[in-house]
């Protein structure tokens, strides 16, 4: 019986894989199994009720471990996936974030692209005020110099 005992908690405590329905049905089956292999083998009849009480502890130990490993399982089917949900959400958080960060980077590009076009365009009337004050100022000197 202990090897049964070892066996449910090495399959239920480390491993990775969630049992399926049909493994605790397995499991079922195989206490049901050592049970009628007990009574079989030591017989209600030949008057060992001290063994037959320690088989029957046994067998009830393992219920229990058994009962505490499926409720583990559903605990632990529980927070993956709430896990699952958790990681959906941040995907499509992540997902927002880039494409907010796109539009952001696209509204940036053009505001500095509008601010050198007026810089530039405020440079050129700087220039053509300049070359007209220069050209107003050469005509002045021709006309006098006539």
């Amino acid at each position: 019986m202990a090897s049964l005992v070892e066996f449910s908690e090495r399959r239920f405590t480390h491993t990775t894989k969630l049992p399926t329905t049909q493994d605790l049905y397995n499991i079922q089956d195989i206490i049901a199994e050592r049970q009628e292999k007990v009574k079989m083998s030591y017989g209600t009849a030949s008057g060992s009720r001290g063994r037959e009480n320690e088989i029957r502890s046994q067998v009830d130990e393992v219920r229990v471990v058994m009962k505490q490993n499926i409720e583990k399982v559903a605990q632990r089917g529980e927070k993956l996936e709430d896990l699952g949900e958790r990681a959906e959400i941040l995907s499509n958080d992540a997902g927002n974030f880039q494409r907010s960060a796109v539009r952001l980077k696209r509204k940036l590009w053009w505001q500095n692209v509008k601010l050198w076009i007026i810089l530039i365009i405020i440079i050129l009337v700087i220039l053509a005020v300049i070359g007209a004050i220069i050209g107003i100022a050469v005509g002045v000197q021709n006309n006098k110099s006539n």
